[in-house]
């Protein structure tokens, strides 16, 4: 079996930079794939930019929480209390929402994310999770709820079928919840990602873009047979200057990588073809 990759760009709605920044990978042919978050304030220019540029399939990045960077985003849903603060925004931290979550609020809030985009006329072929807080990675999984999500409106699930070294590390304790909703995703028919891979070391611990580039690279030898997936979270300049400092450097970092030729050189090496989707 061949080894293919997705290239990923997420984020897409955070900032009118970063959709820029992302829309022009696109064009470049440098990623694959792109997610849009339809609670972020810059999610209607990124759906303009989109159309300027003939792209109408980014995936559905379903935030159930903002992060300090972007705090104060809000669910499209109407009374989704288990979701929100007392404020009505979603939380900061996706431990905090993953945990309250009842799931069918979250079941009610991906469909308005995705109804949003839909009616915005973009065509989300796939659905994954802003912070990992529908994959159990701050301990409690909300895995099936996306599955069985998924499967009732005909899109792929961003829930790689082998954790892998680094995902097996933070989601320990989970290994029975994601095993099960592999085979459920299976059951229904749900295409996953073979491995998700990533510059997976928080900003504060990735000291220069060499060991950024050398983490990514060794888990390029290393994919199985099969599709999987890189995420990457690209930022130019501008944008990153408005980031926390370790952040915005390993966004730029990454966007760097895209465009590294060592970086290509490795794909063609390891005979991995790059794809649209899994």
């Amino acid at each position: 079996m061949k080894r293919q990759l997705v290239i990923t760009a997420d984020d897409l709605g955070a900032d009118a930079d970063i959709n820029a920044t992302i829309v022009d990978l696109m064009l470049d042919g440098l990623v694959s794939a792109t997610t849009l978050i339809p609670v972020a304030p810059a999610a209607e220019d990124a759906v303009r930019r989109l159309r300027a540029a003939g792209l109408d399939e980014p995936r559905l990045h379903v935030a159930l929480s903002t992060g300090h960077e972007w705090a104060g985003w809000r669910p499209l849903a109407a009374g989704v209390d288990s979701l929100t603060d007392p404020d009505g925004a979603l939380p900061v931290q996706g431990g905090v929402a993953e945990h309250r979550a009842i799931p069918a609020d979250v079941a009610r809030e991906m469909a308005a994310q995705l109804g949003w985009m839909r009616s915005a006329g973009l065509r989300p072929r796939a659905l994954d999770s802003h912070s990992g807080t529908l994959y159990g990675l701050h301990g409690r999984s909300l895995a099936d709820t996306a599955v069985d999500f998924c499967a009732a409106h005909g899109l792929d699930f961003r829930l790689p079928r082998r954790l892998g070294p680094v995902l097996g590390m933070a989601a320990r304790g989970l290994r029975t919840a994601h095993r099960g909703a592999v085979a459920r995703a299976d059951e229904l028919g749900v295409r996953l990602p073979e491995v998700l891979i990533s510059a997976w070391l928080p900003g504060r611990l990735t000291l220069s873009y060499p060991q950024l580039r050398a983490e990514v690279l060794s888990q390029l030898r290393r994919l199985p047979p099969g599709t999987s997936e890189l995420m990457v979270h690209p930022a130019s300049r501008s944008a990153a200057a408005r980031l926390p400092a370790a952040d915005g450097r390993k966004r730029l970092w990454e966007l760097r990588l895209l465009r590294d030729p060592v970086f290509h050189r490795t794909l063609r090496r390891e005979g991995i073809t790059v794809v649209p989707a899994w």
